[in-house]
């Protein structure tokens, strides 16, 4: 384990407090404290105030941290006053480190920048604290231990924070404790309280397995963790899990629905073609946001008005006018249509009201078809989805995609 029993977040900025910007440097830090079998104990959020800085670092000591990592401040404007409030938490003078002078000098000229004397604030730390060089940005960060506590202040700009934090606290944390190993299993299709419940008796069987779900819409993670001593039961966890969810686990790395399905058609040698009507592209900007995916995606027709279906699709007026666009027919006719257009292998389809508006008696708000067709495939299914305009979306995307993935693990079988 760590030799420090509380570790804290002490995050600083007006712009944490007021809306403007998210607190995701706490997110990192918890997320590589959990890779290491630690835990984060408490956050903190203050105003660019000196008054409101020191109270928090001496409520810390007083709370018995031994690691407080602070995030912001460290800047070169009136604001940024980071190193001033420890200074003051300490009672010793600001210094300023000449080697970060020069560092600071060096990458403004490289960059085509004026040297000025805000800029040359950043090298001042409180007298006695460790510089911490900060290679990727001008605000280099320090080390200050006081009264018990190792304050590590460090930029708040997300990429050089999580840079620092994993050179500096991560590395001397992980070199402290155990080796952690761990996997993930990407899901789609359940709820989180649905993969809690028929994960229980495989959580009761592998006790010594830490599980964890996240709930990233519309996919629920389920992450597990162990010391790197007991990796064959970890593995043996995985393998239970991936057995009770079956066909709900698309991924066990971090990788989108769109590249599994795109990396299954190029494995068949198949290409794909969408037609879409109530998610409006998003089935086609999903597969194009996959680098590479033009070998395999050739085409994508949003088809919203019925006009467009019949004219771009080859649907029938009939079809649309006895069943409508939210239909079974449609969706087959659709898929059929993009497919034959594009001379792709396989087509999918999607329809329906996404809200908030538009729902009938027979057919309310949310209820979408979607539908894929291909070599020996032709399979269309209803969903009936209860979010906002925006998650019935999302979640119909996901769906067709989902149907084809299904479709194409079968015929690797």
């Amino acid at each position: 384990m760590s030799r420090y029993e509380r570790i804290e977040m002490l995050a600083i900025g007006d712009e944490l407090l007021d809306g403007r910007v998210t607190d995701t440097n706490t997110v990192c830090l918890g997320r590589a404290l959990t890779g290491l079998g630690l835990t984060l104990a408490q956050r903190t959020t203050v105003a660019d105030d000196i008054e409101a800085i020191v109270r928090a670092a001496r409520a810390a000591i007083a709370r018995k941290a031994g690691l407080v990592v602070v995030s912001g401040g460290l800047g070169p404007t009136m604001d940024d006053i980071t190193a001033e409030a420890f200074a003051a938490v300490a009672g010793v003078d600001l210094v300023r480190d000449e080697e970060q002078v020069r560092a600071i000098e060096e990458r403004l000229r490289s960059r085509g920048r004026a040297v000025a004397d805000n800029q040359l604030k950043q090298a001042d730390r409180p007298e006695g604290s460790e510089v911490i060089s900060n290679p990727r940005g001008t605000a280099p960060g320090f080390s200050l231990v006081h009264d018990g506590c190792r304050f590590v202040a460090l930029p708040g700009v997300p990429h050089e924070f999580e840079y620092l934090l994993r050179t500096t606290v991560i590395a001397e944390l992980g070199a402290d404790g155990p080796q952690i190993v761990e996997a993930t299993l990407y899901t789609f299709g359940l709820v989180e309280g649905d993969v809690d419940a028929l994960l229980q008796h495989v959580r009761r069987k592998h006790a010594d397995v830490r599980f964890g779900f996240r709930a990233k819409f519309p996919e629920i993670h389920v992450s597990f963790k162990v010391e790197a001593s007991r990796q064959t039961e970890l593995e043996a966890a995985v393998v239970a899990a991936r057995k009770e969810l079956g066909a709900h686990v698309y991924a066990d790395v971090p990788i989108s629905m769109a590249e599994v399905v795109l990396n299954l058609l190029r494995n068949e040698g198949a290409t794909l073609a969408v037609a879409e009507s109530c998610t409006g592209g998003l089935v086609a900007d999903n597969l194009t946001d996959v680098a590479g995916s033009s070998d395999v995606f050739c085409a994508g027709v949003v088809s919203y008005a019925n006009t467009a279906k019949e004219k771009l699709l080859g649907v029938a007026a009939e079809t649309l006018a006895t069943v409508g666009a939210v239909s079974e027919n449609t969706v087959m006719q659709m898929a059929n249509g993009v497919r034959e257009q594009a001379g792709t292998t396989y087509g999918l389809s999607t329809s329906g009201i996404a809200g908030p508006g538009g729902g009938t008696a027979d057919k309310p708000v949310g209820t979408i078809w979607i539908g894929a067709v291909g070599p020996s495939l032709a399979v269309a299914r209803k969903l009936s989805l209860p979010f906002d305009r925006r998650g019935n979306k999302v979640v119909t995307a996901y769906a067709v995609l989902d149907l084809l993935r299904r479709a194409l693990l079968t015929n690797a079988t």
